[in-house]
């Protein structure tokens, strides 16, 4: 397990070797940034000492995020006509958020999201990103987990399982890969939507799944990270869907892993704390679950033992959200110092926070080998949990979030309710493979 300590020290800052660009002039204005506000946390009597972060004093603002969610809620400004294509989005980042900081979830609300997305869902299966577009992959994935987190049959019910399935087969690729939307864009999040969805509403069929854990396999570069699709570079978001899509085939062991854990470890850079989601790129907030989330999944994939601790420094990631990307003034969090803060890193933010506190995982020994049946997805599903005596909670004891599933990024409770409704329907196929 790597060790960032809390000393705070200009020492760990980017070496451009004297050679300066573009990038590491940018580099040098977020480690500014990043460094005044480390600095209100040192304790001044250890500066001689190279000076020690007091990470006691960190506090999770959690009544201003609600406040700023339920405030995006009521109605967003004319400047988000440009996102009308991620209403889906909207209301899982909306629910998601509120359950993970442990906030009350309405009738009302839940009513409100039901209503919007069963007008998404399209009569050719699917859901729509707005009103009269074509359903699209990721609006589907967002619809489908708002949908758990909404709970309840009657959104359950609301769901076109059978039309879901034909759908999701008509952006199939001869090459495993998917279409995002009817001749849409090609890449790895495409099979990661696919998988979640499938494996939640129990349509996973051969014909679905052919092909597509071998294109993901594809998709690890030279680097040792996955790209949207082959031949191009690592990507952190990329790596995420790939390794979690990877995660619910059970065929995790296609990647070379060890270079995938010298990519993903490399990802955390040292004096920020938070990730970055490519080689030379800035630290950004939303990485904190786009690559903390992946560590999880690695290390099941490499048959860690809980004990054993996640290969990066977890108080160096709760470090960097809690002090650098909360946004005080409106609530809500962001990217990093000097952004605003949104609905989408509000959410990020704080998966990655929970996981860093949280350590979950699957002890190597209880893993499902079997992965040839459908009913062989949901145990490896529900196997994930939270080990307490693992958690690390950083400043305040009232910072804790709710733990939350690594693959499907929500809580455990609405997701194993789903999961147990889903699951008592009968499946399209017995056999995977």
């Amino acid at each position: 397990m790597s060790t960032i300590p809390p000393v705070f020290s200009y020492d760990y800052r980017y070496d451009d070797n004297e050679c300066e660009t573009e990038t590491s002039t940018k580099q040098a204005e977020v480690e500014d940034s990043i460094g005044d506000i480390y600095l209100n946390y040192v304790d001044p009597s250890s500066l001689a000492q190279g000076g020690v972060i007091d990470d006691s004093k960190h506090k999770l603002l959690r009544s201003r995020h609600e406040q700023f969610i339920h405030d995006s809620i009521k109605g967003l400004s004319s400047g988000f006509a440009a996102l009308d294509s991620s209403q889906p989005w909207f209301s899982f980042w909306c629910l998601n958020s509120l359950d993970i900081l442990g906030c009350e979830i309405n009738q009302q609300l839940r009513s409100r999201v039901l209503d919007r997305l069963s007008r998404l869902q399209s009569p050719s299966g699917g859901f729509c990103g707005g009103s009269g577009q074509l359903p699209h992959l990721a609006g589907s994935y967002a619809a489908i987990l708002a949908i758990v987190l909404v709970g309840g049959e009657a959104a359950y019910q609301a769901i076109d399982r059978m039309g879901m399935y034909a759908w999701l087969m008509s952006m199939k690729r001869a090459d495993g890969a998917f279409t995002m939307h009817l001749d849409g864009e090609v890449d790895v999040r495409g099979v990661y939507c696919v998988m979640v969805v499938a494996s939640l509403l129990n349509i996973m069929t051969p014909e679905l799944v052919k092909g597509s854990a071998e294109f993901i396999a594809r998709c690890q570069t030279c680097e040792g990270g996955i790209g949207p699709y082959p031949g191009v570079e690592a990507h952190g978001g990329y790596t995420l869907c790939g390794l979690a899509a990877l995660d619910i085939l059970g065929k995790t062991d296609l990647l070379r892993l060890n270079r995938l854990a010298r990519w993903m470890s490399a990802r955390q850079l040292a004096f920020e704390g938070g990730f970055n989601g490519r080689t030379n790129k800035l630290v950004d907030g939303c990485y904190s679950y786009w690559m903390g989330g992946a560590f999880p999944i690695l290390q099941k994939a490499l048959r860690r033992a809980r004990c054993e601790g996640y290969m990066y420094d977890r108080a160096a990631l709760q470090r960097y959200v809690l002090a650098c990307c909360q946004d005080r003034r409106t609530g809500g969090l962001r990217d990093k110092p000097g952004k605003s803060a949104d609905l989408y890193h509000t959410m990020y933010c704080l998966l990655g926070l929970s996981l860093s506190q949280h350590y979950v995982g699957v002890e190597p020994s209880e893993q499902v080998s079997d992965t040839a049946s459908v009913y062989s997805v949901p145990v490896r599903m529900m196997q994930w949990g939270a080990m307490p005596a693992s958690l690390l909670v950083l400043g305040m004891r009232s910072n804790m979030v709710k733990p939350v599933h690594p693959v499907y990024s929500v809580p455990y409770t609405p997701l194993a309710n789903f999961v147990k409704y889903f699951y008592a329907l009968p499946p399209l196929a017995e056999q995977l493979v």
